[in-house]
């Protein structure tokens, strides 16, 4: 890329990602929704707009045959498919995207150059229409990769555990300089970018899991760490593990003392041993 540390140094005095608790404006140019996890969507664009205006970026891809799975873009024409549209950019279930005098043509080709994304562990589908996927690694990215999702769009806003956010252009005018050259380079995630993620979706497990049993944050957080430790390696784990402490009636993160115990208890370093493990040491505590 020409230039390349000026155009980044630009990136950092006119992008920005935050999450906030204002009203998301109407009114927005574009809508994007993830087909995959609202197959109902193209029905219901024409229960509210007879003539409606979308797109469907995996058809001007390699994607093709999954066009009906992928992002939908919608230029609302009435005011019943805005007032829909808004909707469910405030309920999680669409994108609102903006940009100065794009065409449907210019949105889409952007998209489109976003539908694969390279990682540390090779090249992999990209589900940017989902608003979690930004909701949970838009604080990690750079200002640099900020510029790189945005190309010619001025902003775009999504609602995500339970907070607004918002990727934005901080100036009135698109960056030009390399915007072109920029774009033509696919988005890279790093290994931090994806950690970032993981912690981010723990977070609102653990959140989650302490609201509904009516627990402290920092004592499910803790756990979740602690089962790390333990050998969890996904989500389902943790739930597993924090479910078992919940059932035997734990309202406290284990010692040090008791995890040791878990290990040494433990037949194998599996994680369905270290479940049993636990379940004993919960057990054995109970009776104590």
């Amino acid at each position: 890329m020409k230039d390349s540390t000026a155009q980044s140094q630009k990136a950092h005095t006119t992008t920005s990602f935050y999450c906030h608790s204002d009203p998301l404006e109407t009114g927005a140019s574009w809508y994007l929704v993830d087909q995959a996890k609202h197959p109902e969507v193209l029905r219901l664009l024409f229960e509210h707009d007879p003539v409606p205006v979308y797109d469907l970026p995996y058809i001007h891809s390699q994607y093709r045959e999954q066009a009906y799975d992928g992002p939908l873009i919608i230029q609302p024409c009435t005011r019943q498919s805005e007032e829909w549209l808004h909707s469910w950019l405030t309920d999680g279930k669409a994108l609102a995207m903006h940009g100065l005098q794009l065409t449907p043509e210019e949105i889409r080709k952007h998209l489109v150059s976003l539908n694969t994304v390279r990682a540390p562990y090779g090249d992999s589908l990209f589900r940017y229409a989902d608003p979690a996927t930004f909701g949970s690694l838009g604080a990690s990215l750079s200002p640099h990769q900020c510029l790189r999702v945005l190309g010619p769009l001025t902003a775009i806003h999504g609602h995500y555990g339970g907070a607004h956010w918002s990727l934005v252009k901080n100036e009135a005018e698109p960056i030009a300089d390399g915007l072109a050259e920029l774009c033509s380079q696919p988005l890279v995630l790093t290994k931090e970018n994806l950690a970032a993620v993981e912690r981010y979706r723990q977070s609102l497990l653990a959140k989650s899991v302490a609201k509904s049993n009516g627990l402290d944050g920092g004592v499910v957080s803790s756990w979740f760490q602690q089962l790390i430790t333990l050998g969890a390696l996904n989500e389902q784990a943790l739930a597993e593990g924090a479910g078992l402490l919940i059932g035997q009636g734990f309202t406290r993160a284990l010692s040090e003392g008791e995890l040791a115990a878990v290990r040494k208890i433990r037949q194998e370093a599996n994680w369905s041993d270290t479940l049993e493990a636990l379940a004993t040491l919960a057990h054995s505590q109970e009776g104590t």
